[in-house]
């Protein structure tokens, strides 16, 4: 079950910084996917021979997924770069959808808010099982 963080009021952000934070969670989900990347490739080998295409398939696709946030992430940097800080928006509300607890405290914290410090201590947040 997906849970939100409960946010109360306003959170002015500039939208640099906004920008700046969604940037920074990409980095860190690509980050994940080489990681993935890495143990699915060392799973391979100890794979029958006719399931390793499937997997060295999945490779690619989590490459790719690492490549795809890469370039989101420089678009977000990019883009951000270009706004004043002092153009700001309210993000509470954003952060509010956020359902992965961990993801919208982080955010929270750069966005100059009070983290909830509602996520696990390696920092990935609640597992939803579907």
């Amino acid at each position: 079950m997906a849970s939100h963080v409960r946010l109360e009021g306003s959170l002015p952000a500039s939208v640099a910084s906004a920008f700046d934070a969604l940037a920074w969670e990409m980095e860190l989900a690509g980050a994940r996917c080489t990681l993935l990347d890495n143990a699915i490739g060392e799973l391979v080998s100890t794979l029958p021979p006719e399931h390793q295409a499937r997997a060295i398939g999945e490779m690619h696709a989590v490459d790719l997924l690492s490549q795809q946030l890469s370039a989101l992430s420089s678009f977000a940097r990019k883009v951000g770069g270009q706004v004043s800080e002092d153009v700001a928006v309210d993000v509470h509300f954003a952060l509010s959808d956020i359902t992965l607890s961990a993801v919208a405290d982080r955010m929270l914290a750069a966005l100059g808010g009070k983290p909830q410090e509602v996520f696990e201590a390696d920092g990935a947040g609640e597992l939803d099982l579907f």
